[in-house]
């Protein structure tokens, strides 16, 4: 039950039971100040937007690291996650309190990573920062994300058009690579994969009578090792099989057999790349 008792003369307290019964005070130098305090407290328990100012001393670092292990990431995405956080946003956040957070202390932030990052990468950082911050909000632990002010301003992104290799140049590429992985660039160029998509092509996803490519994983780095995975997004795709592609992979295969579960490129070792 809410209540205000006068300590003292200019001093009033008020007092207030949290949603969970744990009991709360203030005090204040007037009692208008005080009743003013628990309508307001009793209105945002009542539409169920209470939130403790004790769930807020907990520090940015603490939180964030509960947050990580609670994400069902792939490991590729965790460790990644795991890098910003530790590399950019808990140098200068970790030691807050997130009810200290402001926007401004967003802002700031930042400023300083603009310095020091690309735009781009920037911003994604500020989504990884405003996923943490949004997630403290739905656990009651803050009032709102500071990131979703509009005083937080992320960098402008600069588009620049896209020039293609010209065909001289992916043949000075594709003639630059050893015999062993030749064909690399030839699926790439031809079939317009992403790295880890032509290390990840098996001979399974070789449809070499109906001249097509099944894009179903693709080799990424986890912790620093090879590892397959789904494509990017998890998104497979087929692909058209040019004859160009058709020829070079026909003929890796005939001078490199494909390793164990089908992986056409792979090391003297027959590892992921």
């Amino acid at each position: 039950m809410a209540s205000i008792s006068k300590i003292r003369e200019g001093c009033y307290e008020a007092r207030y039971r949290t949603p969970e019964g744990q009991s709360r005070r203030k005090r204040f130098a007037r009692k208008t100040d005080a009743e003013k305090h628990l309508v307001e407290k009793e209105h945002s328990k009542n539409i169920g937007a209470y939130v403790d100012t004790r769930a807020g001393r907990v520090t940015f670092a603490a939180f964030a690291e509960e947050w990580l292990k609670a994400q069902t990431f792939d490991e590729s995405t965790r460790e990644a996650v795991a890098s910003r956080l530790r590399v950019h946003i808990l140098p200068a956040l970790g030691k807050i309190e997130l009810r200290a957070i402001r926007p401004s202390t967003v802002q700031a932030w930042l400023r300083g990573r603009q310095d020091k990052c690309a735009p781009r990468y920037v911003r994604v950082m500020l989504a990884n920062l405003s996923a943490i911050l949004g997630a403290a909000v739905e656990d009651g632990m803050i009032v709102r994300n500071p990131c979703a002010s509009k005083a937080v301003r992320a960098p402008k992104i600069e588009h620049h058009k896209i020039a293609p290799w010209s065909s001289e140049q992916v043949a000075a590429v594709i003639a630059g690579h050893p015999e062993r992985f030749r064909a690399m660039p030839v699926v790439a160029a031809g079939a317009g994969l992403r790295q880890g998509e032509v290390f990840g092509l098996r001979v399974q996803d070789v449809d070499f009578l109906g001249r097509t490519l099944h894009i179903r994983q693709q080799v990424k780095l986890i912790n620093g090792k090879p590892a397959l995975a789904p494509p990017k997004g998890r998104k497979t795709r087929t692909v058209p099989l040019a004859e160009a592609v058709a020829v070079a992979l026909s003929e890796r295969l005939r001078a490199f057999p494909a390793a164990e579960g089908g992986l056409i490129f792979t090391s003297r070792e027959y590892k992921p790349m």
